[in-house]
């Protein structure tokens, strides 16, 4: 199958429903206004033609360094530009099984979106050989998806204090959730990753989000043709 024919199946088969849902659904406003966005907003200030001004950003996920499944350095800027979904998994928990039969499930329902990344953080303190044993176990090689660990009680504080507590999210049931990350790194929705709804929901969103992207593209495509034109 040639390169053309493969982003021509990916588009009307992951992106055309979805931007036809965000066209009917935001009309001629931003798409991205239709989805959420999680965590605190934070203050910055900025100069405007000589005067301070004082806006507001969206809770962006903060830079993180750990080791993948093939024990090379993989850093927050593998990411960037890129939407992925982070979730995060202890082999030795009893929520392991399910939650990788539900990723499993994400894997192949966006198999052809191959910009996407499905981000796992291993709660437990493994080795690389660990998580590439784990990821043979269930049955997934792709190169979409990444396991990462860090040291001891480096990755369960990591993920409280950058993914749990800034989205006032309870982790009383264990880190059992997934994040739909855009590609500014904000957080755009939550999911249980162990009701099928949910994450049937996520793969639905993940569409919608790319849509908006796809959209956004064109249209800033198109001022530009036409600013050449004039």
């Amino acid at each position: 199958m040639s390169r053309r024919v493969k982003l021509f199946a990916i588009f009307f088969i992951l992106i055309f429903p979805s931007a036809v849902y965000v066209f009917l659904t935001a009309g001629k406003e931003k798409a991205f206004v239709r989805m959420p966005y999680y965590g605190a907003r934070r203050p910055i200030k900025f100069n405007e033609q000589g005067k301070i001004r004082i806006d507001t950003i969206y809770y962006h996920l903060p830079g993180f360094r750990f080791y993948n499944q093939y024990g090379q350095v993989f850093s927050s800027t593998t990411l960037s530009n890129k939407v992925w979904v982070a979730s995060f998994t202890s082999f030795s928990g009893k929520d392991a099984p399910s939650l990788a039969v539900t990723m499993n499930r994400i894997e192949e329902r966006t198999n052809l979106d191959t910009a996407l990344r499905l981000v796992t953080f291993v709660l437990d303190s493994v080795t690389a050989k660990n998580m590439l044993d784990y990821a043979n176990m269930i049955h997934t090689t792709s190169k979409r998806r990444v396991f990462l660990c860090g040291n001891k009680d480096q990755m369960p504080s990591f993920a409280s204090d950058y993914f749990y507590k800034p989205v006032d999210t309870s982790s009383s049931n264990g880190f059992i959730h997934y994040f739909l990350i855009d590609k500014k790194g904000c957080i755009r929705g939550i999911y249980n990753g162990l009701h099928i709804k949910d994450v049937d929901n996520l793969i639905d969103d993940i569409s919608v989000l790319e849509a908006a992207y796809y959209i956004q593209h064109e249209k800033e495509h198109k001022e530009e043709h036409d600013n050449d034109a004039i």
